[in-house]
């Protein structure tokens, strides 16, 4: 990895600029252009080295709830259950896990009504053996930072 290259990934995961073009931002602080810092990004993203560039959202600051969903599905319908919870707007993560839950995903709601609803019509589906909620105690990791 050459010294740009780290010295561009630190800069995004200390420094990130929330403006129109923050890649002309970057890039001027690095001493390069908008269109090589793109591209250093994309390069770095094939390589495998980055795997992608997000935002954290304290979710309870915007005056929203969050819980970790765990659920036991039958592997015949996981496919279809996973094209399900992928469609849920309030859906943040999805994936899937070895073990009793084998599918874990996090929502975000307004109301109690609405997750409640939501995970009823999710414990329905055929192939849903087992579904339960763990609400966050304490967090303990808003974002992690490496220097490169």
């Amino acid at each position: 990895m050459t010294e740009i290259e780290r010295s561009l990934l630190n800069q995004i995961q200390h420094d990130f600029p929330l403006e129109a073009r923050p890649y002309r931002t970057i890039g001027d602080r690095l001493g390069i252009s908008e269109k090589t810092c793109i591209d250093l990004l994309k390069q770095l993203t094939i390589r495998g080295i980055l795997r992608s560039i997000r935002m954290v959202i304290s979710w309870n600051k915007l005056g929203l709830s969050t819980v970790l969903i765990g659920m036991k599905v039958d592997p015949v319908h996981l496919e279809t259950i996973v094209s399900k919870i992928n469609s849920i707007n309030e859906v943040t993560h999805n994936y899937e896990r070895q073990g009793h839950f084998n599918l874990w995903f996090t929502l975000v709601y307004d109301q109690p009504e609405q997750k409640m609803q939501l995970l009823d019509s999710l414990r329905a589906m055929a192939g849903v053996d087992d579904l339960r909620e763990f609400k966050a105690e304490k967090t303990y990791k808003i974002g992690l930072i490496l220097d490169v």
